[in-house]
């Protein structure tokens, strides 16, 4: 299915104009690529005693960060409160941290893709916790918050025990100057737990503790689960446990992975007993080169917004071996700014595709099928959203506003939570229709 030549034109014009747009308002809509703020923790054994190191990752989103300008330098400052509460929601520990982060130019305050991460500790006995964050803008006041539940067992509760899993993005050898160090090597935490496309691999480090006192084989086996069920990956090995900690950094190739949410089970196996388990949840980040790797004729499909029904059919027919090059090609020929690295249009458009799958899909339809998304595919983000979800007498229903193209969209539920869109459809007289390529 496509959209008529003439909606194409206009989708490319619509988005050449939206990716000089900046600060648009989000009505309610949900857009993961604009989450600023991202905590996990991770709890390991201590040496000694009966307590855990519970270690706290924080990411911030530079472009989040109010910066004030200091002769030729441009300084941010925030703080961070940490709170830690028993079952009972009495607080049993906390700490603060105030740092100030500092850049030379600012187009690197504004940067989408630049981020920091950092660390805190804390030292816990087995129970169960409740973690609340506060992350403050010194320089606006803004706050913003985050809130969890977590476990960390008991050590004597079994003899051979996981700490939890670490998800990673990147191990150096030698940890140098680095906040976050594991066994002499730097450690950096992949706070999101997102893994994608600029490296298609999934690295954690856990440690195992309680082995026998001397040591034996065991079978350790990693189990990669798709949360929807569709998808699932077993890896197996050999490893030999004994009284001492045993500390794995390990990774998994996601290239044959399609996108989604899994879960990470790691067992350990004496015989055909089960000794000991743990299980963390990670994100594949949807992309257009991973639909590409896994589902290209599904990656035609995405371009009926953008493409007419010949470069779809062109694109369809190409042979395995020259799809990669196809697509590249494809994509050149609409780039606004051909001198630069960049292809706006190209990024514009993959935003807008992720965000209407997020945002609007049905249990038979993705996103980007349903008429909403269609108009917010073509036209971008509206200025405003009127919702009406419980007005008397009538259908649930929305209008969306485009006040710079003088347009209204008014979409009513059908009854079953998909809204159409009604005439006149572009709120003067254009259809939008759909036919076969």
């Amino acid at each position: 299915m496509r959209i008529l030549a003439s909606l194409s034109l206009l989708c490319v014009s619509a988005i050449i104009s939206a990716v000089c747009v900046l600060g648009q308002t989000d009505f309610g809509f949900l857009d993961q690529s604009q989450q600023i703020f991202f905590v996990d923790h991770a709890a390991f054994r201590e040496e000694t005693g009966e307590r855990f190191a519970v270690e706290l990752y924080y990411k911030i989103m530079v472009s989040a960060l109010t910066f004030v300008k200091e002769g030729e330098r441009f300084r941010a400052s925030y703080e961070l409160q940490v709170v830690v509460s028993n079952k009972i929601n009495k607080q049993v520990t906390g700490t603060s941290l105030e740092e100030d982060y500092v850049v030379n130019s600012y187009e690197e305050t504004r940067s989408p893709s630049d981020f920091l991460i950092n660390q805190l500790n804390l030292s816990l006995y087995s129970g169960r916790y409740k973690l609340r964050i506060r992350l403050i803008d010194n320089n606006s006041g803004s706050v913003f918050e985050q809130e969890r539940d977590f476990r960390i067992p008991s050590r004597t509760e079994k003899k051979i025990l996981f700490s939890d899993v670490q998800f990673v993005r990147h191990v150096a050898d030698t940890a140098g100057a680095s906040k976050f160090v594991k066994k002499g090597r730097s450690v950096i935490p992949s706070v999101s737990r997102t893994f994608g496309d600029t490296d298609p691999t999934l690295m954690f480090y856990y440690e195992v503790y309680g082995g026998p006192d001397e040591p034996e084989s065991y079978l350790l086996g990693y189990q990669v689960n798709l949360l929807s069920g569709a998808f699932s990956h077993r890896e197996t090995t050999t490893v030999m446990l004994g009284p001492e900690v045993l500390w794995v950094f390990d990774s998994l190739s996601l290239e044959d992975f399609p996108s989604g949410y899994y879960s990470l089970e790691i067992k350990l196996w004496e015989g055909d007993k089960v000794k000991a388990k743990t299980e963390r949840e990670f994100q594949i980040d949807w992309s257009y080169v991973n639909l590409l790797r896994n589902d290209y004729l599904k990656a035609i499909e995405h371009l009926q917004y953008a493409a007419s029904s010949d470069e779809m059919k062109e694109l369809k027919k190409a042979p395995e071996e020259e799809r990669l090059q196809k697509w590249l090609e494809f994509w050149k020929s609409r780039d606004p700014t051909p001198n630069t690295p960049e292809n706006e249009l190209q990024d514009e458009y993959y935003r807008r595709l992720k965000y209407v799958n997020l945002n609007f899909a049905l249990p038979t339809k993705e996103g980007w099928e349903t008429d909403m998304g269609l108009v917010y595919m073509v036209y971008g983000h509206p200025d405003e959203v009127e919702k009406h979800p419980f007005d008397r007498d009538v259908r649930a229903f929305q209008r969306w506003y485009y006040y710079k193209q003088n347009r209204m969209f008014l979409f009513v539920d059908r009854g079953d939570g998909e809204y159409e869109l009604q005439p006149p459809y572009d709120g003067k007289s254009q259809y939008y229709r759909r036919q076969e390529y």
